[in-house]
């Protein structure tokens, strides 16, 4: 009767949603809770989503902690572009740039965005651009839903170098090496992070990182015991095969969680060549299980992408 009374209470909940929107973002509201908000200001260094939430959980995502101010939440960076940096945002930084979005919203709580991004050294040299598109589920009785993550990137007129701070055990590895791509920082305490992948959960972490490969990985987050929301990241077979290459982190105040497509080595794209990346980010009440996790993976994969 529990479970009944509380579906009974989400339903209502998704009876009372509705849209917000201003000059900078676009938001879906379920009674006075925002369930995610999408942000396009362009006095911002990224594009990014923040708050992620599930109905009547808190966010799962965290905002420019003073740790990491260049982390947007849940949003997509590279590190190093022809040398460029354009992960942090110093003064000597390349500068990552957009259009205004197309959006196009439907009553039942879905959402397409479509943005063009562009990456353009401090010399003003255009060294990327990127077509992306975000297709924003409607959320599902239970309060899960999904944000399907699609980039074609296309090298500026010197061909584009895709790079990132070196791994453990190549010349001049850092124990952070690797990182790039689509990416959330966690919300720390009091929330407590489990993660795992399609092959059990990930219990291993050197100096607080770990490096699985696995086509899905996943972080649950509770509070004294009780799940508050979980999220996954699936990756496309087309971006890495099925061992697609993670980074996570889980130490001290940092929960984080990045594609690190670049992991396995640096990619050069050529003068006018074009890569596609396709990710899914899903949202669900309750912890993901490796079980939950592939079955889900498989019903993406069904879908045709």
């Amino acid at each position: 009767m529990a479970g009944m009374a509380a579906a009974t209470m989400l339903t209502a909940s998704i009876a009372h949603a509705e849209w917000r929107r201003d000059e900078t973002t676009l938001a879906w509201r379920s009674g006075d809770q925002t369930i995610w908000r999408f942000s396009f200001d362009p006095t911002k260094g990224k594009p990014f989503f923040d708050p992620v939430a599930v109905a009547g959980g808190p966010s799962l995502s965290e905002f420019r902690p003073a740790d990491h101010p260049h982390h947007y939440a849940l949003w997509f960076a590279w590190k190093y572009i022809n040398g460029s940096n354009y992960w942090e945002e110093t003064a000597t930084s390349g500068k990552t740039r957009w259009s205004d979005p197309a959006i196009e919203t439907r009553p039942d709580g879905s959402a397409t965005i479509k943005l063009d991004v562009t990456y353009v050294s401090l010399a003003g040299k255009l060294d990327l651009s990127e077509q992306r598109e975000l297709r924003v589920s409607a959320p599902q009785v239970d309060g899960r839903y999904t944000i399907d993550w699609r980039a074609r990137f296309t090298a500026g007129a010197e061909g584009a170098l895709l790079d990132r701070t070196a791994m453990p055990g190549e010349p001049k590895g850092q124990v952070n090496g690797g990182y790039a791509g689509l990416s959330i920082r966690l919300a720390g305490a009091p929330l407590v992070t489990d993660f795992l992948s399609t092959a059990g959960p990930i219990t291993e972490f050197v100096n607080g990182r770990s490096r699985p490969s696995a086509p899905a990985v996943a972080a649950s987050l509770s509070h004294e015991g009780r799940n508050v929301g979980a999220v996954a990241f699936f990756s496309d077979p087309k971006n890495a095969g099925e061992a697609a290459p993670w980074y996570l982190i889980n130490q001290g105040v940092m929960r984080f969680m990045c594609a690190a497509i670049l992991a396995p080595k640096p990619r050069q794209i050529p003068a006018g060549g074009q890569w596609s990346l396709n990710y899914r980010v899903a949202f669900r009440p309750g912890a993901w299980t490796s079980a939950t996790l592939e079955s889900a993976y498989g019903e993406w994969l069904k879908s045709g992408l």
